[in-house]
């Protein structure tokens, strides 16, 4: 007979996930071959787990509930799958937020990646609803890192829109987001997904895997699409845009994640000034932002060498003399030889002559040449 549908918890599971996050992947394949038919989880999903492993540490919300003082040695350990609930007031919206509308109209409308003959691609449909949101932008995603879109985002701040983000905490850790969304008129926290807790002292959290932007409280665009370039030109994704009752559950969603989320402190310092690609790219392996930029004054017009001055190219580095011929180098005429053009050759209409340009790294051109006849 096949398992109920409410089926989730399962000790034997419980089991060898603490053998996993306390002892290790060798550990957890033994338990799941003793005491399970095979394993739940895939080669790729225990390796990904065994890297999320870290001793248990309380999460701002209970270290706000504990009034700051918390002794890990006092804490109960006993694993989960499910965080606790709290008690702490939930967090403002400081930026504030709208009153939802009484009437809105039901609609429907799916888009995707690539887009279907005659409809826009998601990115210009996504971008479209943020440059006309005249109320509110709030948006929950695992990845916030188009330029694009970023810029879109800073544009409707600047009009006085409240934009609230909630990111996914291991994806804001590189820190190459944050930077770029310092604005007085944005709200940024991050969230992670639920917990695990061992009775060893060890943990994991997983992913925030939430996408949805809710626009005015009016529509809602939700879909598996990430607000980046390699998801705006490489991956193949669908969207839905949703107008009607059903946004409210999309705004209460809204509000509960963002009283579970933990702030950014001090998001305006990661804002620094527009900084030319080609400096980025020289120092690409920092993912942090700048501090300080050293600007020094450009020589547009540098003075020219004395005119008794010697320069040896060969010792400048500008030629040498092992790739030149010796008689390069000596006093010698040159002879210029002319090759006289030959005009008795003929061409036969069908034959193909090869003009090859390579140096450049080019393709073979081919032309054809005929025979002209009189």
């Amino acid at each position: 007979l096949p398992s109920s549908p409410e089926f989730l918890y399962s000790e034997l599971e419980r089991h060898s996930m603490e053998k996993l996050l306390c002892e290790g992947p060798k550990a957890f394949y033994n338990s799941v071959g003793t005491e399970l038919s095979g394993s739940f989880l895939s080669p790729d999903e225990v390796s990904e787990i065994t890297s999320w492993v870290q001793d248990f540490h309380f999460t701002p919300l209970q270290k706000e509930e504990n009034g700051g003082n918390v002794n890990p040695d006092e804490a109960d350990l006993t694993s989960s799958y499910f965080p606790s609930y709290s008690d702490v007031p939930a967090p403002s919206l400081a930026l504030g937020w709208p009153e939802a509308p009484w009437v809105r109209m039901e609609n429907v409308a799916v888009y995707t990646n690539p887009p279907a003959e005659g409809e826009p691609s998601i990115r210009e449909v996504i971008r479209r609803h943020l440059q006309k949101a005249s109320q509110v932008l709030a948006i929950v995603t695992d990845r916030l890192t188009d330029s694009t879109i970023i810029g879109d985002l800073h544009d409707a701040a600047s009009r006085g829109v409240p934009v609230y983000i909630i990111l996914n905490q291991r994806t804001v850790e590189e820190k190459y987001t944050l930077h770029r969304l310092g604005h007085p008129n944005i709200q940024v926290r991050v969230l992670g997904g639920k917990s695990f807790c061992s009775s060893k002292g060890k943990m994991m959290v997983g992913e925030l895997k939430d996408k949805f932007i809710l626009v005015d409280l009016e529509r809602v665009i939700h879909g598996s699409y990430s607000l980046a370039w390699t998801d705006a030109h490489l991956h193949r994704h669908l969207i839905t845009v949703i107008t009607g009752s059903v946004v409210d559950s999309f705004d209460k969603e809204f509000r509960t994640l963002f009283a579970a989320s933990a702030p950014v402190p001090n998001l305006l310092q990661y804002a620094v000034p527009h900084v030319e690609m080609t400096e980025q790219q020289n120092d690409f392996k920092d993912p942090s932002p700048p501090r300080h930029f050293h600007v020094t004054q450009e020589i547009l017009n540098p003075p020219s060498p004395p005119m008794d001055t010697h320069l040896d190219w060969e010792a400048m580095g500008v030629i040498t003399r092992e790739s030149f011929p010796d008689s390069l180098f000596e006093d010698s005429e040159i002879e210029e030889k002319e090759t006289p053009l030959r005009t008795d050759v003929k061409f036969d209409k069908n034959t193909l002559a090869l003009d090859t340009y390579t140096q450049n790294g080019f393709h073979p051109m081919t032309t054809r040449r005929y025979e002209q006849r009189r």
